[in-house]
């Protein structure tokens, strides 16, 4: 079960993620299908977060190495917000051209994490 501490850090999380995104919405916008592309990325990235924390709360040990075998979960939060910051920054500042691309691509390998994730937690 989640601690409160951990739910009041996504909320948090998910606080900054809006005030960042607001400060740059109109650095370089994006498509509809863009925003919405980006906008399933930050959801699955809630998803990792959340299963990383489930996890090592269970005694699992975590894979990414920034974050070490056995982080906090305000570890974990700060990592994914940074994270994600850099991610919206990244996708508005990249060519036209290119993040179509870079989108799918994040939305695939973040999937990817959180199924990972599922299925090693399914084998609790």
């Amino acid at each position: 079960m989640l601690r409160k501490t951990t739910i009041t850090m996504l909320i948090i999380y998910w606080i900054i993620i809006g005030v960042a995104s607001i400060g740059i919405a109109r650095a370089d916008e994006l498509t509809k299908q863009q925003e919405t592309r980006q906008n399933i990325f930050h959801g699955l990235s809630v998803a990792d977060a959340v299963t990383t924390i489930v996890g090592v709360g269970a005694g699992l040990a975590e894979m990414n190495p920034i974050l070490g075998v056995a982080p906090e979960p305000v570890t974990v939060v700060t990592f994914f917000v940074a994270r994600n910051i850099l991610h919206e920054m990244t996708t508005r500042k990249l060519p036209e051209k290119y993040r179509d691309n870079w989108l799918i691509g994040s939305i695939f390998l973040q999937a990817g994490a959180v199924v990972n994730n599922l299925m090693i937690l399914g084998g609790l």
